[in-house]
């Protein structure tokens, strides 16, 4: 009898740690999930030429000087000027890779043009509340 109650409690043992583990991959895979597509999100508005939308999306972006706003506006529809002459534009992008550390991330994001040239940039990414923001 004793050794069924202490195989029971070996069962039980590693019931509960598998069980945990996967409760935390499980968090883990949402986090992923959602700095991935704030990472997204913020470079969607990119390919779209919302470039106002794209600044909102910087975490210090409430602190921001109206006049220097303005001039990342102007600067980033430049870049996107830039990138539809030299490329036709944008087909797509997409999250391939992250690294994440408490509130703070880093998405590799994979930018497809429409000439099919494919462009590889690191997004550093901040927590802020419950939202994931660029840095």
């Amino acid at each position: 009898m004793n050794s069924k109650k202490r195989l029971f409690r070996q069962f039980l043992l590693i019931f509960s740690v598998v069980t945990m583990l996967s409760a935390c991959s499980d968090g883990l895979s949402k986090e992923r999930h959602a700095v991935r597509a704030a990472a997204e999100r913020c470079y969607g508005y990119l390919q779209k030429g919302e470039c106002e939308k794209f600044v909102d999306e910087i975490a210090y972006a409430d602190s921001m000087p109206e006049a220097y706003r303005e001039q990342m506006v102007v600067l980033l529809q430049e870049f996107v000027a830039n990138q539809q002459a030299q490329h036709g534009g944008w087909a797509f992008v997409r999250a391939v890779g992250d690294t994440i550390v408490a509130d703070q991330a880093h998405v590799s994001l994979q930018i497809c043009f429409a000439d099919s040239t494919l462009e590889e940039v690191g997004l550093p990414m901040v927590k802020v509340g419950k939202h994931w923001k660029m840095q």
